[in-house]
């Protein structure tokens, strides 16, 4: 390997600094000079790589915060969907046609009486003077079970 000689002026501190690193190491103040300087050229030439990393780390940063966000929704949005299934599960008053019990699910998606098969319409919009076979309060929590899933699926629709 060829060598080159550089003759430059440093601060009286940065040569006993040089000096220091040199006694050390144990090598000469010519090898200490080489290293430090070719450690300086190597730190320089990586620091658009450590810049670019550190680019990266923060844009992988804000995308695993956008990933835990939605997380979040749909973890939310699954407790709905959730709450909605146990409440269309449950008992919401009897079929007027066979007194047999009926679910949010019969009346909101089958429409029929899962026993005798008559439709369930009549006791969403039942005809004046007719008694409702419904339990009003089981009626509204499922309503607004639904209102909720209904809210989730608009939102969604949205992003």
């Amino acid at each position: 390997m060829s060598s080159e000689t550089i003759y430059a002026r440093v601060p009286t501190a940065m040569k006993e600094a040089i000096d220091t690193y040199a006694t050390e190491r144990g090598t000469k103040l010519t090898s200490a000079v080489v290293d430090l300087l070719g450690r300086g050229l190597e730190a320089v030439a990586d620091e658009k790589s450590i810049n670019d990393l550190l680019a990266n780390l923060a844009r992988t940063t804000a995308e695993k915060a956008d990933v835990e966000a939605e997380l979040v929704t749909a973890r939310a949005q699954l407790a709905t969907l959730s709450t909605f299934a146990d409440r269309a599960g449950q008992r919401v008053g009897t079929c007027p046609s066979c007194s047999k019990p009926i679910t949010g699910a019969d009346l909101f998606a089958v429409t029929r009486c899962p026993a005798c098969k008559q439709p369930l319409t009549e006791l969403l919009a039942p005809k004046a003077g007719a008694v409702s076979t419904l339990d009003q309060r089981e009626m509204l929590l499922l309503v607004g079970a639904l209102g909720a899933v209904l809210a989730i699926a608009y939102l969604s629709t949205k992003k």
